[in-house]
């Protein structure tokens, strides 16, 4: 297995959105994005243990590519979305230099991070044809979705009067 880290796919107020890529030796084309999300926090992890949790997907030649994106309360929630929408349009137009299959790419999250993989799957496009930026013209469909324990009704947590810790400025009123 090679890991190649700190991949930018793109830029958010001078601050790099970064992956890391974890390929294996029998890799078969089919890519997994983990949306490294907890609280809408999203931190780098040493490698070393980042492996162990992906170790079963690498055995079956999956890709990963651990997608750190802007975290909470820095950003809230409606603006850490387009971060992971990026991040599969970016693997999309570079999935020949990924050594991916732009046509197999799953996503996958726990909590927070299960919640944004949702968010993919239900509000993906065809990217936008007219767009400078040729990360944007490429779609962000994904051919699979798994969300591990994801909040998916957030209206509780938006009218808080305190909101839960892990959360605080995940909201804006």
């Amino acid at each position: 297995m090679t890991v190649t880290p700190d991949v930018v796919y793109g830029h958010k107020y001078g601050m790099a959105l970064t992956f890391d890529v974890f390929a294996p030796a029998n890799a078969n084309g089919a890519a997994v994005l983990h949306m490294v999300s907890g609280g809408w926090r999203s931190q780098w992890r040493p490698h070393a243990r980042s492996q162990r949790r992906y170790q079963a997907l690498l055995d079956a030649g999956l890709t990963v590519l651990a997608v750190r994106h802007g975290s909470s309360p820095k950003f809230t929630i409606p603006e850490i979305v387009p971060d992971v929408r990026r991040a599969v349009r970016y693997v999309k137009l570079n999935a020949r230099q990924l050594g991916v299959d732009p046509n197999r790419l799953g996503v996958w999250g726990g909590s927070a991070g299960g919640h944004l993989a949702l968010m993919l799957s239900g509000a993906s496009d065809n990217g936008d044809p007219s767009s400078e930026d040729p990360v944007l013209r490429m779609g962000n469909r994904v051919a699979a979705v798994v969300a591990d324990y994801p909040p998916v009704d957030l209206r509780r947590m938006a009218r808080a009067s305190t909101p839960r810790p892990g959360a605080t400025g995940a909201f804006r009123r």
